[in-house]
């Protein structure tokens, strides 16, 4: 019987330790997915490439941008009034770039942040020299693909 108890026990420890590595590998997939979406973010931005925006926000409802210049709640509004309006009518230069990223993931959803530089030049040729720190939230879709939720920055000094 003691033989059966310490085989069972044996079983169940290789079982846990492989649901671990397979839990561990699933993360490091979803995390290198996150990284490359926040990339293709900042990328959006930079050359105000809708197609871009399209393939990285969610389309659902839910959506918002919370910046200090406005609320943007649609992925309609964040589309045209911010990265056509916003971004592509103010600045001919644009130069966002990430620092200090944090990833977490949680299942299907999952956040990050981050600080950043923002370096842009106005239709006036004033520039613009600008830092934040931001806030993204991600969800996965059905077919297993990260879309942006919600995004929030703060300036910092």
């Amino acid at each position: 019987m003691k033989r059966l108890n310490v085989i069972g026990f044996i079983f169940s420890f290789v079982f846990l330790v492989a649901s671990c590595s397979v839990k561990k590998a699933e993360q490091s997939d979803d995390t290198a997915q996150l990284e490359t979406l926040i990339n293709r973010y900042i990328e959006s931005i930079n050359t105000c490439d809708t197609t871009i925006v399209s393939d990285i926000w969610s389309k659902n409802d839910n959506v918002s941008y919370i910046a200090p210049f406005g609320y943007y709640g649609s992925y309609n509004e964040i589309r045209d009034s911010l990265i056509l309006g916003v971004f592509a009518k103010n600045f001919i230069e644009r130069h966002l770039q990430k620092n200090s990223v944090k990833i977490n993931v949680n299942g299907n959803s999952a956040w990050s942040e981050f600080t950043w530089n923002y370096k842009a030049v106005k239709l006036d040729s004033t520039v613009v020299d600008t830092k934040g720190r931001e806030t993204q939230i991600f969800e996965k879709s059905d077919g297993g693909k990260w879309k942006l939720v919600h995004i929030h920055y703060s300036p910092v000094n």
